[in-house]
């Protein structure tokens, strides 16, 4: 049975720049930030931001195995390492997951073979979360929610809709609720698509993409390695991205309860393998009307919080809840 996860929201970072240089050092003053606060339980394990490949790797703070990385290529490398690349990766930033990782540097990103991170059994390749010029342009700062088995980013101005995000770490769940490591990142496809029923978040492809391409995926090692899953449904009309009131079926405001749903997963390219996977308490939900909106039980205790730092909410955002669903 797998543990069930409390999410911690990490809220703004501050950003002084544009460049991946200023991504990765903004990103690693706020990790930093709340490095004495027991609710995170992610810190800075390295970084680069010498020259390319740059890149920003996370452990646990008991420095236990299993790393987080994000990666950015400035210009194709010599060689793409076969362990987390498919082809030459593309300027976006890429989660990498090393579930056995033991690092505090990343080795051999420009070889085509070779361990990069300590203990390299198990990792999932990585995926797009967005390319630099778009994820981290002028306004949008990087905020980051952190749980004991992943960690989710987000890039996006708090004055504007559209959120670039991705994760890494056990964040997928079987049927029999066995949980299994994954990178995701949505590319140009925001967080606020997340419930749309026209261009979801992971939209349906009939091609499995390559681990380096700018195209969003959800790869997993799940049955096989390297396989890449995108959201199996759309949410007909407007129901997982429709404002709070009477027409919103996930809320009832007449006796202050709230719904959130599962988000099932289907394979490129397997076929007739069903909904075998889903996301691991990260939910549909309802609307909101400011940043990081949290719902609450009695004393209170956050249960859910919608991954958002929009000042006007949204209503399509995916929601990191503290219970399994």
């Amino acid at each position: 049975m797998s543990a069930t996860l409390t999410w911690a929201s990490s809220g703004n970072g501050t950003k002084t720049g544009t460049t991946i240089v200023d991504l990765i050092n903004n990103l690693d003053t706020l990790v930093t930030l709340k490095s004495g606060d027991a609710t995170f339980l992610w810190e800075t394990a390295g970084k680069k931001v010498d020259a390319t490949p740059y890149y920003y790797l996370m452990r646990r703070k008991d420095a236990s195995a299993g790393r987080i990385g994000l990666i950015h290529w400035s210009s194709a490398p010599a060689a793409n390492n076969s362990a987390i690349l498919d082809s030459a990766p593309g300027l976006s930033v890429y989660p990498v997951w090393f579930p056995n990782g033991t690092g505090t540097t990343l080795s051999n990103l420009t070889a085509a073979s070779g361990t990069i991170c300590g203990t390299d059994t198990g990792v999932v390749k990585v995926s797009p979360i967005a390319v630099v010029s778009t994820s981290y342009a002028a306004n949008l700062v990087p905020f980051y929610f952190d749980s004991a088995e992943g960690v989710v980013f987000g890039f996006a101005n708090p004055a504007a809709a559209t959120t670039y995000w991705g994760g890494a770490g056990d964040l997928l769940i079987d049927g029999s609720d066995n949980v299994y490591g994954c990178t995701f990142g949505s590319a140009n496809n925001s967080a606020g698509q997340f419930g749309s029923s026209g261009s979801p978040s992971f939209d349906w492809a009939a091609t499995a993409p390559t681990a380096g391409s700018a195209t969003n995926s959800i790869r997993t090692n799940y049955g096989s390695s390297n396989r890449v899953y995108k959201q199996a449904l759309q949410p007909t009309g407007t129901w997982a991205s429709q404002a709070v009131g009477a027409n919103d079926v996930l809320t009832d405001t007449a006796i202050n309860k709230v719904g959130f749903l599962p988000v099932q997963l289907l394979a490129i390219a397997i076929k007739c393998e069903g909904f075998v996977l889903k996301f691991r308490q990260i939910a549909w939900g309802p609307g909101s009307v400011g940043p990081f909106t949290p719902y609450q039980t009695t004393g209170p205790v956050v249960q859910a919080r919608q991954f958002c730092n929009t000042t006007a909410g949204n209503n399509g955002s995916p929601w990191m809840v503290n219970f399994k669903i």
